[in-house]
């Protein structure tokens, strides 16, 4: 091996330079630096010498959990779909406990065994408690707990008040953001990343002067597209950050990872591409270190085997763990590059807009002067006007389109997918197109 090494004597990044200049003759090497949508430039090849230092794992953890969740408001509904996905080979659920029956949504379901997570409101914090308390010991539970509502001041007391009630339980999670409506807005990867830490800044900055920070992991859900190698170094760029902010607030807090495949690249007409979309997201999201990843049903913005999308949807997962390994090694993009390099780069982004947003006065006060819904409405149209001028390719959306198909939907689908729309206003364009039509 050393006589190998011997026989190959190492190349700088300057004869990497002539030679290239060498092979492309007439252009020059500017011409083919680009610059990324998120405002960094992008070269043509990277060597040791682009990284400014030796990079440790981002994380440690090389597996992850199964997640599923289900959008029914029936609580039998809930519970018999959350069993067959469990029995399937799921081992963690989402649940938004509003307007359910927590006895009849659990059934059968042994928390105990599984990570869970909850988003709850004021109604539903009590019930959780109650709930966990007469059939658990909450010690023994591995549990997140995230607010449905935090837009203001007002949601920030509430949510300390509901989040008391769990205090003194390490396994149970209660600090945390959850960004995914803001992702499927098609926000930029480095402005997603600032979002989470205004956030996050926020309850950290009420809690520590209340009382001590507990030494519960910090909850960070969010949402991961096709762009693959940014969508790997977004998420270790979350970390990367984190690691410098618990420094401010003297805790040695981890973070707990969820990570949902987005809604705003997937076809309505041609479904079955979106279980390729959703698996290059998936390993994206294994790449970047999720602890849990929830896979997006490929019909899900127009559902025809809700029994077959919802078994792929965890069969796509259970792939990537027995058969392609992904659950093997820890931080697979260490040392890369090419990807340290860009994980610096939208790490440093977010940074700078995370101090923006801390002068504009913070989290809440950006959502107040609407700071959050302009920026991320241009960044939504500027995606949207690549796919519709065609400078961006998405099969089944705007190329190789089946012109065929005719879909029909009846009228309480156009309001759910009207509704989707609301709330998803990144979604692309076919979905809008269908609804005006």
């Amino acid at each position: 091996m050393q006589k190998l090494f011997s026989e190959f004597s190492p190349s700088s990044i300057s004869d990497w330079k002539n030679k290239f200049l060498n092979d492309i003759k007439e252009s020059t090497f500017e011409s083919y630096i680009w610059q990324n949508e998120n405002g960094f430039d992008i070269e043509p090849f990277y060597n040791s010498e682009s990284l400014s230092h030796s990079y440790l794992p981002a994380f440690t953890h090389s597996n992850w959990d199964v997640c599923v969740n289900s959008s029914s408001s029936d609580s039998k509904t809930l519970n018999s779909e959350l069993l067959n996905q469990l029995a399937r080979g799921a081992n963690s659920i989402s649940i938004n406990c509003s307007n359910i029956n927590l006895i009849q949504a659990l059934d059968g379901i042994l928390l105990n065994y599984i990570q869970s997570t909850f988003y709850i409101d004021n109604q539903s914090a009590s019930s959780l408690f109650n709930y966990l308390s007469d059939h658990y010991n909450l010690n023994e539970l591995n549990i997140s707990i995230l607010p449905i509502l935090f837009n203001n001041e007002n949601d920030l007391k509430n949510w300390a008040n509901n989040k008391s009630l769990f205090n003194g339980f390490d396994g149970i999670k209660t600090i945390g953001v959850n960004l995914y409506l803001s992702h499927n807005q098609n926000c930029l990867a480095y402005y997603e990343i600032a979002l989470i830490f205004s956030s996050l800044v926020e309850q950290l900055e009420f809690l520590s002067k209340k009382d001590k920070i507990s030494n519960s992991k910090i909850v960070i859900k969010t949402g991961v597209n096709s762009d693959y190698f940014i969508q790997i170094a977004k998420l270790r760029a979350i970390r990367r950050l984190w690691n410098n902010l618990k420094i401010v607030y003297n805790c040695n807090n981890d973070i707990h990872l969820i990570v949902e495949t987005t809604l705003t690249n997937k076809s309505i007409s041609d479904s079955y591409n979106n279980l390729i979309r959703s698996t290059i997201e998936s390993m994206a999201a294994i790449a970047g270190g999720c602890n849990e990843l929830i896979v997006s049903e490929f019909d899900s913005l127009n559902p025809t085997d809700k029994i077959l999308s919802e078994r792929l949807a965890v069969n796509q997962q259970l792939i990537l763990k027995d058969e392609s390994y992904f659950d093997k090694i820890a931080d697979v993009s260490c040392g890369s590059f090419y990807i340290e390099s860009i994980t610096d780069a939208i790490a440093s982004k977010a940074l700078e807009t995370f101090k923006r947003f801390e002068n504009e006065g913070g989290y809440f006060k950006c959502i107040e002067k609407s700071i959050f819904f302009n920026e991320i409405n241009i960044q939504a149209k500027h995606q949207q006007d690549k796919i519709n001028n065609q400078e961006e390719f998405s099969v089944g959306v705007n190329r190789f389109k089946n012109e065929l198909e005719n879909l029909e939907f009846s009228p309480n689908q156009i309001e759910s997918l009207s509704n989707l729309c609301i709330n998803n206003p990144g979604l692309n364009f076919e979905l809008n197109n269908y609804l005006k039509s």
